[in-house]
């Protein structure tokens, strides 16, 4: 969180405060499972998304590929290495940074052949507090793109929604 702030320009602990400071916010594992599937041009191992929260942090099988990230419109697979931690920048750091930095769309797909394991560790804001763009990243060549919102507000209407591309932050832009 220290470097996102630096490069932003911002005060060091800036992103970290923003979250809730030291012990504010929250983290969370989960265990991803995609067992083999026979026909996988039938089916994905998770639909096109970006992560609504802050940061994740991903430990994919190395073994069996299957994360792709949108670039333009392509999709582009990820090539798993030993070991290597994959990081995703989530809504929450798009929305901080006025889009200076940018959630990552991203889906998984079946393998026919191999059942494929990830860990996902997700870093987010502590729910309460309301998160709109830093006001120092705001000028009037650049207006703030975002309207205010807390972390439980968006995901109660990402999950009224359903993961549909980038389309959740983008309805959080200010009109």
């Amino acid at each position: 969180m220290k470097v996102l702030s630096i490069s932003l320009g911002l005060d060091v602990d800036y992103m970290q405060n923003a979250f809730g400071g030291a012990g504010g916010a929250g983290e969370c594992l989960r265990v991803n499972y995609y067992p083999k599937c026979p026909q996988p041009d039938l089916t994905l191992g998770l639909s096109a998304h970006s992560d609504p929260g802050g940061m994740t942090v991903l430990l994919a099988d190395h073994r069996v590929g299957g994360l792709q990230v949108s670039k333009g419109d392509a999709w582009v697979t990820v090539q798993p290495l030993p070991g290597a931690l994959v990081i995703n920048i989530g809504d929450q750091i798009q929305v901080l940074s006025n889009s200076v930095f940018k959630s990552v769309e991203h889906r998984v797909l079946a393998n026919s052949a191999y059942e494929r394991i990830s860990l996902a560790l997700f870093y987010n804001p502590r729910s309460d507090l309301p998160l709109g763009p830093a006001k120092e990243l705001v000028t009037p060549e650049r207006p703030s793109l975002y309207r205010p919102m807390t972390f439980d507000e968006y995901r109660v209407y990402i999950r009224k929604n359903g993961p549909r591309g980038k389309t959740q932050v983008e309805s959080l832009k200010a009109q």
